[in-house]
């Protein structure tokens, strides 16, 4: 009796030792994701069409909802398949699952043979020692109405449906997270207002119901979701909701950027980064530089406030031409490694998605083919995963402070990375809401950099209604509405920052109608608006006679540092 107790007392003690080594914060269990891949077309999968109209299921093929999973053409999920990836270096799985119709739409009550399948899936990750995201994925009764007249109806909709989530899976220890949303959108258009406070509801509605069931979930690490889970909007409209329990939150975004080069193409290839510039045509948007200029940017905003970041999704389609398709496939390679070390050097959380789909062009996401044992049909894309995967995380990073920021204060409108190519490329409103509190004049600030492959550049400021071009000022220099960067700044290829200042009839315009933003030959980075820049730094405001230092927001500078970028004679300098 005494030793059966020795023994039961060990055996308690190894279970709560290995329970608290996975009671961990949301940036611990973010870096111990090494390798992360998701299980896409398996359980978030549908044997019927959404009606979004009469908010109902149509034309449903598969009437055995049993059956859904495979209804995308891809087999049962397996253990064997779970272990593959274990066997591979996967330390963490992505589950996607689809809850209705599984679940009552209006009860919200689950299936139990759902709830069932469902830990099976997550028991199998667990028996690996992974780390496992379960999420509500395709969920378009609610994805799809991001809008105030559904807000309420959703928001209760999805309370229940966590509530019972959260319950089944109580006993789960903490390698077990849950994302609350995932891709909320209306047809992919830039988000409102509306939008953006509809998402961060849900987001909000999410914590609570989890939080609420107790026990493990109590503690559990949860992600929520910027709109569209896209890096942009999370960083023009994303709130950080209110969490009681301390430190065991994090933020998901998904990235396929440059989505012309990611979503693939057959009968065309432009390479990715400055690494394969002598290859051939460069993709236009993106390099190295704009990924870890992005990831620091997401890293200051959320990380640096004691969040978790996901990259819940990212992939490269497999697409090539014939006359060099290896050299494609190694920049494809080189594309997922870059991404994926940038993702492990800020800590972030990466996830790939893979479809198992294969061939030559856009949603070809497949390295496992798990019709065929899991032979990696796509090592290339493997390969530069796990290269990615052995960069470690860097504590102590140094953010850019050097741009001449004119629109340090301003209220940032939004933030991305996008090229204007007139109504093919990027296009942005500025609602007249913004310029309401503005009376003398109105500041738009545009970041951006110039695309060096462009015939010529232009930016086009229309008011709201497009009927007709605004006037503004840059510098002591007037423009009718269309701004040539080229010409102004006498470069190619580089970064600026440019307030475009509004007075009069144009400032009535703004805020009677707003402002549409579109051009030409550059990559808007963020828009920023104030009543008017903290200090205009353009090329007549330091004379060329004078040998005051100048830091890069204008400022004379009576002590320069070593090392520090200065202005000296209307020049950047180092001193």
């Amino acid at each position: 009796m005494k030793q059966l107790t020795v023994i039961t007392l060990i055996s308690l003690l190894s279970l709560s030792v290995k329970a608290m080594d996975h009671d961990i914060d949301a940036q611990t269990w973010c870096k111990n994701v090494v390798m992360g891949w998701n299980l896409g077309n398996a359980l978030e999968s549908a044997g019927g069409d959404w009606d979004y109209d009469n908010y109902a299921w149509t034309n449903v093929w598969e009437k055995d909802y049993a059956k859904w999973e495979t209804a995308w053409g891809n087999p049962k999920t397996t253990k064997e398949m779970i272990h593959a990836l274990k066997e591979h270096g996967f330390n963490a799985i992505r589950v996607p699952v689809r809850w209705v119709p599984y679940a009552d739409i209006e009860t919200m009550e689950i299936d139990e043979s759902w709830i069932a399948r469902v830990k099976e899936v997550v028991d199998w990750c667990m028996a690996e020692d992974m780390q496992v995201i379960l999420n509500t994925h395709h969920e378009l009764w609610l994805e799809s109405y991001p809008i105030y007249t559904m807000k309420e109806t959703l928001n209760s909709k999805l309370r229940k449906l966590w509530t019972n989530i959260a319950t089944a899976f109580a006993d789960y220890d903490g390698r077990l997270a849950f994302a609350g949303t995932n891709e909320v959108t209306v047809n992919w258009a830039a988000p409102t207002a509306e939008n953006y406070d509809v998402q961060n509801s849900y987001n909000q509605t999410f914590i609570d119901a989890v939080r609420a069931t107790g026990g493990n979930n109590a503690k559990r690490n949860l992600i929520v979701q910027t709109y569209a889970t896209d890096p942009a909007y999370g960083l023009a409209g994303f709130v950080i909701p209110n969490d009681p329990t301390e430190n065991r939150l994090s933020v998901e975004f998904h990235y396929y950027s440059p989505y012309s080069y990611c979503s693939g193409g057959e009968n065309s290839y432009f390479y990715w980064g400055k690494a394969f510039a002598d290859k051939g045509k460069i993709t236009p948007d993106g390099n190295e530089d704009t990924i870890a200029n992005l990831f620091l940017k997401l890293r200051k905003e959320w990380w640096d406030k004691g969040l978790g970041i996901v990259m819940g999704e990212y992939g490269c389609s497999h697409h090539f031409t014939d006359d060099d398709r290896q050299t494609q496939e190694a920049n494809e390679q080189y594309y997922l490694e870059t991404l994926v070390s940038e993702a492990r050097k800020n800590g972030f959380a990466a996830f790939v998605w893979d479809n198992n789909a294969y061939g030559n062009g856009s949603e070809k996401f497949g390295i496992f083919n798990r019709k065929n044992n899991m032979s990696v049909d796509a090592p290339f894309f493997l390969d530069g995963i796990k290269e990615g995967s052995k960069t470690q995380f860097v504590a102590d990073v140094e953010y850019n402070e050097g741009d001449p920021d004119v629109g340090v204060g301003g209220k940032v409108i939004w933030e991305g990375e996008e090229l204007l190519n007139w109504g093919d490329g990027f296009q942005w409103k500025i609602e007249a809401s913004e310029f309401a509190p503005f009376t003398d004049q109105a500041t738009i600030v545009l970041y951006y950099y110039q695309d060096k492959n462009a015939s010529y550049e232009d930016i086009q400021l229309m008011d709201g209604t497009w009927s007709a071009s605004l006037p503004f000022t840059v510098g002591d220099s007037k423009f009718d509405g269309d701004f040539n960067p080229r010409s102004f700044y006498s470069t190619i290829g580089e970064s600026h920052i440019t307030p475009m200042i509004f007075t009069g009839s144009s400032l009535s315009k703004l805020k009677s109608v707003g402002v549409n933003i579109q051009g030409y030959g550059v990559v808007l980075t963020k828009i920023v608006v104030m009543s008017e820049p903290n200090a205009i730094l353009l090329p007549t405001v330091i004379p060329e006679s004078d040998d005051a230092v100048y830091d890069l927001r204008g400022m004379k500078v009576s002590t320069p540092q070593d090392g520090k970028v200065y202005i000296v004679k209307g020049k950047k300098i180092i001193k």
